[in-house]
């Protein structure tokens, strides 16, 4: 059977289809960002043609699909979520407003910048008499016909969802659970979210702002995965359709659907899956970059760990749901060269996205672009795009840069490679930004890149970065939709458990433990796993008292007592001097939350190695052209090679370029690639 993916871009819809001996597809169309199911069923449609059978009898042989949408994500970006209501505990419905003072990037003691604009304005956040003490106690029973007058009230405003968010519902649930009921008999239509099943754990602010977060784009997602599911199924699908996690793993459909804000960049959240995947041979230490049409994405692997975070800000949104901590930044071949109020060459974050596109797709695009610049400077072949289905516009792309290049007073190709040497300095400064705020090295670290576009231009970001190796896997091109198929099933479990490590009861500990683990395991069974494919990861966030932050530590499984808590304490002490350079030895220490992940296995990925030769790779060479590398380089006759035709242990000095038919390889002055057993290209800088 076969294993299909499905990464859905800002400019192009990625799909990768395995088969169980080894073999791997790539396939690309542009992204409807009018209807994200058209470009999906268009990649279908596409590898259906290229087996030469119908779309029905392709998904005939289909049993999985993992899909990472962007739906979530493009609602939030774009302030484009439902129309949304909240019920809080009366007296606290300005939590949200408030927000701890906490602004992205801004000083909470600046009160000249302005907050940003909840997502549910004051009007639509109803107070309900109800109220659950600290220990859990109820203080005041809820008033359930309050909240079916609210509910009513909010419904006949023209509200598409309502978020549940109540005081201490992480201790005692069971106010959110019956107001979530009495919200669904009286509105069947309306998406309904509570905090305790987004993120049941203490911190109002967070814990309300994710769940409205959820609430927002939550009707969206579900229309959205309903619409792709139904298309599916009446194109000939039986089998089962799966959502990439905010966390990087798997899950179901209707799991996804319960819990939408697990689904916010769950495109990018695969892409270190295939760092790991091809890195690890190489190094411990890796960096996985992803450059697409759009947007730049870069995540930190520790160890063979993929780095994840609870401190997630997105659209100036808090979002405090177990995420993979990937950094994005606007750079990708879409994005628009301009000159910003003080006179100088910007590239990004504003993309000309797949409609109309750069100026060289033909599409009425006028602006400027990284594509363009690539064109002009002859590192894309305008008759080889996409494997030669796209033909480019050179003139078109010449008459974009021309302003750029008048207001600079340079050659056009001078204008081009400004851009392209732009877009590249602020790609190096993310990566130098993720290691550092993390106390990293970059040059310490393998960096394996991807993307569309990132062939072109993760050598020279490397070199900016300081890093020594490039590895860039065959797949580069569907980066992100080839690591969904990596992926095991995951579901992520919080409970709080404020305590100091003197006063922590082992009883209570272990029944959090287990409770969450039962939970999960029900999910992953649910969702097709084995009981015998299912194990837990159990830690917990530890901090000196005191302390506002936590560090997140493993916990060894089974049952906890002395020896255990005594090993949690020395992995808080140990990690904290990693992370902050110094740790308390004699300072008191404090439990805050307990986690769990649930996992299952999915099928691994064997690869067929390609054929072995030589160092030389003349076999492969198809032409010379002329590339130009800058003021001081200029212009130099450029060797092109036909990656399809390269064989393992093939070497190639730069200047040179591969071109793959969804992407093209630079291989600088002074670079050497070496192809590996699996066509991937290791280039030492």
């Amino acid at each position: 059977m076969l294993r299909v993916s499905v990464d859905i871009g800002g400019t192009f819809t990625d799909m990768v289809i395995t088969e169980p001996g080894g073999s791997v597809e790539m396939f690309k169309s542009p992204s409807t960002h009018g209807s994200l199911s058209d470009g999906v069923m268009n990649c279908l449609r596409k590898a259906a043609k290229a087996r030469n059978c119908s779309l029905d009898a392709l998904l005939a042989e289909v049993d999985t699909i993992i899909h990472g949408t962007t739906a979530t994500t493009n609602a939030l970006l774009t302030r484009s979520g439902v129309k949304t209501g909240m019920l809080t505990t009366k007296g606290f419905r300005d939590i949200i407003e408030l927000r701890r003072g906490m602004r992205v990037g801004v000083s909470p003691y600046n009160l000249k910048v302005k907050f940003p604009e909840a997502l549910v304005p004051r009007a639509r956040r109803i107070g309900i008499d109800e109220r659950v003490g600290p220990d859990g106690a109820v203080m005041t029973p809820l008033d359930e016909a309050q909240v079916e007058a609210a509910v009513r009230s909010l419904k006949d405003q023209g509200c598409e969802a309502v978020a549940i968010c109540f005081l201490y519902s992480y201790i005692r649930p069971e106010h959110e659970l019956r107001a979530a009921e009495i919200a669904r008999t009286v509105a069947p239509d309306m998406f309904v979210a509570t905090s305790y099943d987004t993120i049941p754990s203490s911190r109002e602010f967070e814990r309300f702002n994710t769940t409205v977060v959820g609430a927002y784009v939550g009707a969206i997602f579900a229309a959205y995965i309903d619409q792709l599911d139904a298309g599916l199924r009446q194109s000939g699908f039986k089998g089962h359709l799966l959502l990439i996690q905010s966390n990087g793993g798997i899950q179901d459909r209707d799991t996804a659907k319960r819990n939408p804000v697990t689904t916010l960049l769950s495109g990018p959240s695969a892409g270190p899956s295939v760092g790991l995947f091809f890195g690890n041979q190489y190094s411990n230490k890796i960096i996985s970059a992803d450059m697409g049409g759009t947007s730049f994405e870069a995540a930190l692997i520790q160890d063979n760990q993929i780095l994840l975070t609870s401190d997630t800000w997105l659209s100036e949104q808090r979002i405090a749901a177990k995420m993979v901590d990937v950094h994005s930044i606007g750079a990708g071949g879409g994005s628009i060269a301009s000159f910003d109020s003080l006179d100088l060459l910007r590239v990004g974050p504003k993309s000309a996205g797949s409609r109309p596109g750069p100026a060289c797709y033909g599409r009425g695009g006028a602006e400027p672009t990284v594509t363009d610049a690539n064109v002009l400077l002859g590192y894309i072949d305008p008759e080889f795009f996409l494997g030669g289905e796209m033909l480019l516009d050179r003139p078109a792309a010449e008459a974009a840069m021309d302003p750029i290049a008048r207001r600079l007073d340079v050659s056009r190709e001078e204008a081009a490679f400004a851009v392209y040497d732009v877009v590249n300095e602020g790609m190096a400064d993310a990566l130098n930004e993720r290691c550092t705020k993390r106390g990293f090295d970059p040059r310490e670290f393998l960096l394996v890149a991807g993307g569309g576009a990132g062939g072109l231009h993760v050598v020279e970001i490397a070199k900016k970065a300081g890093m020594k190796r490039v590895l860039i896997p065959k797949f580069a091109s569907a980066y992100c939709a080839f690591g969904m198929q990596l992926p095991d099933f995951s579901q992520d479990y919080v409970r709080t458990y404020s305590r100091r490590i003197a006063a922590v009861e082992f009883d209570a500990m272990n029944a959090l433990y287990e409770e969450m683990e039962a939970e999960g395991r029900l999910v992953l069974l649910k969702s097709g796993a084995r009981p015998d494919q299912i194990r837990f990861e159990r830690t917990a966030d530890l901090r000196y008292v005191g302390q506002f932050h936590e560090v997140e530590v493993p916990c060894p499984a089974g049952e906890v007592g002395a020896a255990s808590i005594d090993a949690v304490v020395a992995s808080f002490h140990h990690k904290h001097e990693q992370t902050y350079a110094f740790s308390m030895q004699g300072r008191h220490v404090e439990v805050v939350y307990l986690r769990v992940r649930a996992i299952a296995q999915t099928p691994a990925i064997r690869l067929k190695e390609i054929a072995k030769g030589a160092s030389s790779a003349v076999q492969a060479r198809k032409a010379e052209r002329l590339c130009f590398f800058g003021k001081r380089d200029g212009w130099q006759k450029t060797e092109v090679y036909e990656a399809s035709a390269l064989v393992s242990g093939n070497e190639i000095t730069g200047p040179a370029l591969i071109e793959e038919a969804g992407s093209t390889i630079l291989v600088p002055n002074k670079a050497r690639a070496e192809i590996d057993a699996h066509g991937n290209y290791l280039i030492h800088v």
